[in-house]
């Protein structure tokens, strides 16, 4: 939906302003997003620096919530309370277009918005019948966090030269702590568990991507034998019990190899004398190596009684967000995608931004799924019972997850 004001965008070139609309009081937007955790204060710090920047023009209103899908879908049939602008999962795009919870985001150009920006390939991920609904906002990606006062402990350099580690070598972690009579109190690795764990290794073990032609495709076998990959190292006593909490282990030096989010980065970063790197996820070599990695997108929701002036407000807010992003990777760990930021040297320091190749690196490639929300679902149901339970038939796990999603999808979800 294109909504077009020539006056006000004449009025607005005329005074030379920003794409902001001259208003008596301050416009204000509300602002939706899913940064719940400690780069959830990262967020709020930018948007206040905004708003003292433009104070007298507009004011945004930042509300991170644990769910905001389910509350915009409440919102919008409501017609009351519905943000301005969001930032969400790329993966949600398509349904909740389907949906008519989403606007393109088009009309942001007739502001400050450009989509030069911002790369063509992330773009390209939330144009739908030639309409784009998405701008990017980052990357996100499972990551592995190393502790680089037990690799030198226990000797295993060598296991980071290629700034990837292997399963073999995660076993050889586990075999340096046994023969440091450590192993009860020192782990190898943790289980991330869910969605996380599973895909990339899943594609790679299998050589076959799970999604073919818009279907969920799951060869049992394949699935399998990711699970039991996981089952040996708890089996040998190298992977966190499951009561354990991985990431107190890992702040505390007491595991080496620590699977977690982009996200979990921030917490990490202000623990004072923690000294550690960010790597790929384990893998099974380093010729077949996969991360799937998403992206965080701006996205409009639909309001049919939003203004043209809150709109061109949006669209300087969202341009201002991306241009002022680098403290999204410096201070929250994250890989913002804004051009000019990714350019900059300080971004390119922090441990994380190798992930900035997603999307265009063969390595490093884009999940998206029009069911992702059922299928991550379904993962987390199966996941970590597979990996302790050893009564569980390894090879009934994938086909129990695709007769989930499959149910799920004739049931109309």
């Amino acid at each position: 939906m294109k909504k077009m004001l020539a006056l006000v965008l004449a009025l607005v070139f005329a005074l030379s302003l920003s794409s902001v609309a001259v208003a008596e009081a301050p416009i204000t937007v509300q602002f939706w997003t899913v940064f719940t955790g400690d780069d959830g204060a990262t967020m709020q710090a930018l948007v206040d620096q905004f708003n003292e920047e433009y104070a007298g023009q507009i004011e945004v209103v930042h509300s991170p919530l644990a769910d905001p899908y389910t509350n915009l879908s409440l919102a919008v049939q409501s017609g009351t309370d519905i943000p301005d602008i969001m930032i969400g999962h790329v993966e949600r795009v398509p349904k909740m277009v389907e949906d008519g919870l989403l606007v393109d985001v088009e009309f942001l150009t007739e502001g400050d918005v450009d989509f030069a920006n911002y790369p063509d390939y992330v773009l390209e991920r939330t144009n739908i019948d030639g309409y784009q609904y998405g701008i990017p906002w980052d990357f996100n990606a499972p990551v592995c966090y190393v502790n680089l006062d037990l690799i030198e402990k226990y000797g295993l350099e060598s296991l980071l030269e290629d700034r990837m580690v292997t399963f073999d070598e995660i076993k050889q972690a586990g075999e340096a702590i046994a023969a440091a009579g450590e192993s009860e109190t020192v782990k190898a690795i943790n289980y991330y568990g869910g969605f996380n764990s599973y895909v990339a290794r899943y594609e790679e073990l299998g050589q076959v991507e799970l999604i073919q032609d818009g279907n969920l495709v799951i060869d049992p076998e394949v699935w399998g034998g990711v699970v039991s990959t996981f089952r040996e190292m708890y089996t040998l006593g190298y992977m966190v019990n499951r009561e354990d909490d991985a990431s107190a282990m890992f702040l505390g030096g007491n595991l080496v190899f620590y699977e977690a989010g982009t996200w979990t980065n921030a917490t990490l970063m202000q623990v004072e004398g923690l000294n550690y790197d960010c790597i790929m996820m384990p893998v099974f070599s380093e010729e077949t190596a996969l991360c799937r990695a998403g992206t965080h997108t701006w996205m409009q929701p639909e309001n049919e009684d939003r203004t043209e002036e809150t709109d061109l407000a949006v669209a300087t807010f969202v341009n201002w967000m991306g241009a002022h992003s680098l403290p999204w990777a410096t201070e929250a760990g994250q890989v913002p995608l804004y051009k000019a930021v990714t350019e900059t040297e300080e971004f390119k320091a922090c441990k994380q931004t190798f992930l900035a190749d997603a999307g265009i690196s063969e390595n490093i490639k884009i999940f998206q799924y029009y069911y992702w929300s059922t299928f991550t679902s379904a993962v987390d149901h199966a996941g970590a019972d597979a990996i302790y339970d050893e009564s569980i038939d390894v090879n009934s796990v994938g086909a129990a997850i695709q007769q989930e999603v499959d149910d799920a999808i004739a049931a109309g979800v």
